[in-house]
């Protein structure tokens, strides 16, 4: 039986947008924080930091790359994170406000940041990454728990 009032199910979108809205700005910050450690520019025993530049590196090395190369990836990784927080907590607001392109504003920020665990898992497997214990499946449970969001927002 369909439920024809205009606002249902509206609620548990906005709640997993809000979800990964601050998943993503809290992954961001951690990484930020890694990053800026790694800059020299926060002390070595400052608390809030993921360690993954250190992942990183380890991950670009299998290849003997050169030392650069880890803090472009890093780089372009924050930047991403910074792109779909944004995106996120724009389509958590336009969810919550009800406006006319809320689904396309959900589809447009889940589609940037699935495709932030799809680069990591081709990354994974490019870089032999998925022997370290534990990574390649964390990228696909978040692949996954992501799609199953985008779901959530399908088109009647």
């Amino acid at each position: 039986m369909r439920n024809n009032n205009p606002h249902s199910g509206k609620t548990i979108q906005a709640v997993l947008l809000l979800f990964w809205a601050l998943y993503f700005s809290l992954v961001l910050g951690s990484n930020s924080t890694d990053a800026l450690k790694a800059l020299g520019l926060l002390p070595t025993d400052w608390v809030f930091a993921s360690g993954n530049y250190a992942l990183v590196q380890k991950v670009v090395g299998i290849y003997h790359s050169p030392v650069w190369l880890a803090g472009l990836f890093y780089t372009g990784v924050l930047v991403w994170q910074a792109v779909g927080a944004v995106l996120l907590w724009s389509a958590f607001a336009a969810t919550v406000r009800q406006t006319s392109q809320y689904q396309t504003t959900a589809y447009r920020a889940l589609t940037v940041t699935i495709g932030l665990w799809a680069a990591f898992i081709l990354a994974d497997e490019f870089f032999l990454a998925y022997e370290m214990s534990g990574l390649s499946a964390t990228h696909f449970s978040l692949l996954i728990a992501e799609i199953g969001t985008l779901l959530v927002f399908r088109k009647n």
